[in-house]
């Protein structure tokens, strides 16, 4: 083979590589996105379910208390349910209009 030629098919095959560096880069970067967000919905469920013991913890101590916390906690789950996110259906979001 002549030199142009097997510089040709050099050149073919480092383009072919560098475009599968790029596809993986761009895959990488979606499941970096992917890993944070479940890793947000995981400490929202672990201080959820943290939440709910210290509320068992504060009935015992005082009525009132519990009171005021269950209702501050219902508001934060109000919050939190907000903030769940469907992962799997992530880029189909529907609205609809408020009249």
């Amino acid at each position: 083979m002549s030199e142009k030629r097997v510089l040709r098919k050099v050149k073919k095959l480092a383009s072919r590589i560098h475009d599968k560096i790029e596809e993986v880069r761009d895959v990488m970067e979606d499941l970096e996105i992917e890993f944070e967000l479940l890793q947000n919905q995981i400490t929202k469920l672990e201080s959820k379910k943290g939440s709910s013991r210290e509320e068992k913890i504060s009935k015992k101590k005082s009525t009132s208390r519990a009171v005021n916390d269950a209702k501050d906690e219902s508001e934060a789950d109000d919050d939190e349910d907000d903030d769940l996110l469907d992962l799997e259906n992530t880029s189909v979001v529907t609205v609809r209009p408020k009249f």
